[in-house]
């Protein structure tokens, strides 16, 4: 089934703990609104819709070393390719992590 205009779904995988999404989303979509568990919603003033839903929490094992990670899907709704890249311009630069 194709699905209509503007509608498009897109799942990555972060290197996240389910305590590190809950703490920095809020900062970044202060109107989302957590419908569930592992699932939220916002709505912008022009109609667009967001839905996001997170994996349950995985752990990647690399030696002795234990890294949270969780796939995060995001289902767009009446978003522009344009509008869809300044979200995730704006998404990775918050779940960005510091290095050395």
């Amino acid at each position: 089934m194709k699905k209509p205009v503007g509608e498009l779904e897109v799942i990555r995988e972060f290197g996240l703990s389910h305590s590190d999404f809950y703490r920095i989303y809020p900062r970044l979509e202060p109107t989302a609104i957590k419908v569930k568990e592992r699932y939220f919603e916002l709505e912008r003033a022009d109609g667009r819709k967001l839905e996001i839903e997170i994996s349950p929490e995985k752990i990647r094992k690399l030696a002795t070393l234990r890294i949270p990670y969780m796939d995060i899907t995001f289902r767009f709704l009446g978003w522009s390719e344009v509008q869809r890249a300044e979200f995730f311009t704006d998404f990775d630069r918050s779940f960005q992590k510091g290095g050395g």
